[in-house]
């Protein structure tokens, strides 16, 4: 059970830590849905499961997984492995409202027709699917390893009208290419990267510099690398290295996964690429600790 006053204590001294960085995390990004982290889970998980059978529908398909529907967002359809609960909602929220810190398509991030997409950690694609209907992209790339949802992404590109402009790639994202273990006993939406885990799927690993390399593509300031990738979202971007030298493409990244990652994406994106400029948005409510929840760079002279 988390107490109130020590997340308010630890998110204000973080936020606090943050003051010698102007601009990077502002006060009003800190307070992004800031009663989700002092309020009772018990409360929250209560109210999440009445917005999600309002904005939703659900149907069992043959093979168990379930399609569901967004009314509210013209009939966008995803689909999903089990039942719909609380956790649904979450993920249905942070990809469809901007007041969400855990939204990737806020400022400064800024896409147009003409961007390309990669992304890291596609899981039910809803991110990719918005991006394409609304016309915010070109093309995606949704790189999911999990074996599962995979499958799942494709059908869901299919049912939307995208998949003639959706990629999807059964493969890890990380530091380095090569066969990896994928861990999924902490369920789908939690898939991760692991060494040696009892009972990991063993799947194709690469690095978004060698994707790009082997498939001619080249980054440029008005595309997007947007990850969310369980824990190896610092890696991810160490992987893109050269991408983000060269070309200077928007990032999306989570940074919760880890109680350091926001500090090092921050020195490490700077170091690499000193055109950027960037944004944190709010705090975790479902970790341990409250820790910044994702970090947004550009380098279009519009984002300043």
């Amino acid at each position: 059970m988390k107490n109130p006053l020590r997340h308010l204590a630890v998110a204000f001294r973080t936020w606090l830590g943050w003051r010698q960085e102007p601009g990077v995390f502002r006060l009003r990004d800190a307070a992004m849905q800031f009663h989700r982290v002092v309020l009772p889970g018990r409360w929250l998980a209560r109210a999440a499961v009445r917005k999600l059978a309002r904005a939703s529908m659900a149907q069992r398909e043959r093979d168990g997984a379930y399609r569901i529907t967004l009314p509210g967002e013209g009939g966008l359809v995803f689909f999903w492995p089990a039942a719909p609960d609380v956790n649904l909602w979450y993920l249905v929220e942070q990809e469809t409202d901007p007041r969400n810190p855990h939204c990737y398509w806020t400022a400064p991030v800024m896409l147009t027709p003409g961007s390309r997409v990669l992304d890291v950690g596609a899981c039910e694609g809803l991110f990719a699917f918005r991006c394409l209907r609304r016309g915010l992209a070109r093309e995606v790339v949704a790189f999911e390893p999990s074996p599962r949802m995979a499958p799942l992404l494709q059908r869901g590109a299919e049912a939307n009208g995208v998949a003639d402009r959706v990629r999807v790639v059964a493969a890890a994202v990380g530091a380095r290419r090569g066969t990896v273990a994928f861990d999924l006993s902490g369920g789908e939406q939690a898939g991760h990267l692991a060494e040696g885990a009892a009972g990991n799927a063993l799947v194709p690993g690469t690095t978004i510099d060698d994707f790009c390399a082997e498939d001619g593509i080249q980054l440029g300031p008005h595309d997007l690398i947007k990850a969310d990738a369980e824990g190896a979202d610092l890696d991810v971007l160490k992987g893109a290295e050269r991408s983000l030298r060269r070309g200077s493409p928007q990032v999306a990244v989570t940074t919760y996964h880890a109680e350091a990652h926001a500090r090092e994406m921050v020195a490490w994106l700077r170091a690499v690429q000193p055109r950027y400029r960037f944004r944190l948005k709010g705090f975790s409510f479902w970790t341990p600790r409250p820790r910044p929840v994702l970090l947004v760079a550009s380098a279009l002279e519009q984002a300043r």
